[in-house]
């Protein structure tokens, strides 16, 4: 198996248990020096942000499972070159505090080195997210 096919089953597998609730086959697969960054404003997303290492990987998924429950993760195109990943799924999350799911598009990019994920960022509609989950009106002018 090629680095490139090699790297984009790995993201493949890791998301399709991530979408069950497994964190295993995620832990497994990061470095110990994972740098992890979610590009959302932590204002809205107490997630946002970059985590670096096993301890803060730990934090980052507490954060994210306090207030997400995803329901979905569907590959769309998941693309590799060299060390490079990327990855477009469609996801849909229960939001807890409001009860609400949110279903949008996420982007995700990976560098991958010799098996283990070094770096990770993700990008979604944030706005679109708020709206789905109740936080943020548009009121017509």
């Amino acid at each position: 198996m090629t680095q490139e096919a090699s790297n984009k089953a790995l993201m493949l597998s890791v998301f399709a248990a991530f979408k069950d609730g497994n964190l295993e086959p995620l832990f497994a697969a990061i470095s110990p020096d994972v740098v992890w960054k979610a590009t959302a404003p932590q204002e809205f997303f107490r997630f946002g942000g970059t985590y670096c290492g096993t301890k803060g990987m730990h934090e980052y998924t507490a954060l994210l499972s306090s207030r997400y429950h995803f329901t979905r993760f569907a590959p769309k195109i998941v693309t590799a070159t060299g060390d490079q990943v990327w990855g477009v799924f469609d996801a849909e999350a229960l939001h807890h505090p409001s009860g609400r799911y949110v279903q949008f598009e996420i982007s995700l990019r990976w560098t991958v080195k010799g098996g283990k994920i070094t770096e990770h960022q993700c990008f979604f509609d944030t706005a679109g997210v708020l709206m789905h989950q109740g936080d943020l009106r548009i009121e017509a002018a």
